[in-house]
């Protein structure tokens, strides 16, 4: 219970971190290309290993690690443009009702069971993301209406990306043998570093940005959450299935979150922004309820 506790409060700080970027003028791919530095180191160094690259190759879990950081930093940039735009309660709450993504995938492909309760639950999910979706009330004035037509559907996005990495992460967790699970994550985080090494060349290449090592204190900041919100989430795998983890973890997100939303960031959201939270909560509680 304590690691899922944790995970909780460990993943609502990495929406708020994100937030932040923005209020202290941060370029995201910067700071989340030191996010990763930090997550990365931080995992090393707490599980004292270093594998050779023929021994990293032949473990179990090597390509799925592999397929699992790419996606992360590709999540991770979505999430970042979302909870500046959107805001944080929008963007979690996007991010966490994607709990129908690993669960259908349970039932499919391990197969795990589904009750009608569950399958209800399942489909008011889909309908909070649609009012998520049709209630953005944050857009921007200036923005050119192309623009905010895809930042508007940046939740769908965060949806599809999150559940995908949800998956990738359940996957990858029952590849791995237990004493390896520290060591994964970290080189989970340190090949989503590589990721993003190459995009902040690339911004700066480009002339896209400049380098600013102010973007090092918020990958600091982020890093370490983000590594142990990752260590929890995995370790909770351990003890809970699907159908009764990811329910509970999100709902706890996506309530915190938009309790912090509404009183550090004074967030306003529109009434199908607050429906469509409702109906999420209701929605994973009929899951959970599996």
């Amino acid at each position: 219970m304590i690691y899922l506790i944790l995970a909780i409060l460990f993943s609502t700080g990495v929406f708020v971190a994100m937030r932040l970027f923005e209020r202290f003028k941060l370029d995201n791919h910067q700071a989340l290309m030191w996010n990763y530095v930090f997550a990365a180191g931080t995992g090393f160094v707490i599980c004292e290993r270093f594998d050779t690259l023929s021994q990293l190759v032949a473990e179990p879990w090597f390509g799925l690690s592999f397929l699992t950081g790419f996606w992360f930093i590709f999540t991770y940039l979505l999430m970042a443009e979302s909870t500046q735009r959107s805001g944080v309660t929008v963007t979690s709450l996007s991010s966490k009702i994607s709990v129908v993504l690993p669960i259908l995938a349970g039932v499919i492909f391990l197969g795990e069971g589904l009750t009608i309760v569950a399958t209800a639950g399942i489909v008011l999910a889909l309908v909070a993301l649609v009012l998520v979706v049709g209630g953005r009330g944050n857009a921007r004035s200036h923005e050119s209406t192309e623009r905010t037509w895809i930042v508007a559907l940046l939740p769908v996005f965060i949806f599809l990306g999150t559940g995908t990495g949800d998956i990738l992460m359940k996957i990858t967790e029952q590849r791995h043998t237990g004493g390896d699970m520290g060591f994964m994550i970290a080189f989970i985080y340190f090949v989503a570093l590589v990721f993003g090494i190459i995009i902040v060349v690339v911004d700066i290449i480009r002339g896209k940005s400049k380098w600013r090592w102010k973007n090092a204190i918020g990958g600091i900041m982020l890093g370490v959450i983000n590594y142990f919100s990752t260590y929890c989430v995995m370790n909770a795998m351990r003890f809970y299935d699907n159908v009764v983890l990811f329910p509970i973890y999100n709902i706890g997100v996506v309530s915190l979150a938009a309790i912090v939303g509404w009183l550090c960031f004074k967030e306003k959201l529109t009434w199908k922004n607050y429906l469509g939270l409702g109906i999420a909560i209701i929605a994973v509680v009929l899951i959970a309820l599996k």
